[in-house]
C-alpha cells in the first residue's frame, strides 16, 4: 500500500446511515449469523463475516480504499464504545 495517496470518504447523512445500520444491514446480518451458527462455531461465523466485510470493501473501492476504510472504522469503534 503506497502513502502517498489518500482516500478520503464523501460526507455521509448520518441520520441515513444509522437508519440503513438498523432497518437493513443489522437484521440482514442477523440473520447470516444465525444461519452461519448452524454450521460453525461462533469463533468462525465473526471471522467469516469480517472476512466478507473485508473483501467486499476490496471489491468495491479497491485495497489501498479498503485499507484505509477499515483502519478508520477501527478508530471510530475505538472512541464510540466505551470500554469496561
Amino acid at each position: 500500500m503506497s502513502n502517498t495517496t489518500e482516500f478520503k470518504l464523501p460526507p455521509e447523512n448520518t441520520e441515513r446511515v444509522m437508519d440503513l445500520t438498523k432497518n437493513v444491514f443489522v437484521p440482514a446480518l442477523q440473520k447470516a449469523v444465525e444461519e452461519a451458527r448452524a454450521k460453525a462455531p461462533f469463533t468462525e461465523v465473526i471471522s467469516a463475516a469480517s472476512t466478507a466485510y473485508a473483501d467486499l470493501l476490496d471489491m468495491t473501492l479497491g485495497r489501498e480504499a479498503a485499507v484505509q476504510t477499515l483502519k478508520s472504522l477501527a478508530l471510530h469503534l475505538d472512541k464510540r464504545v466505551p470500554r469496561n
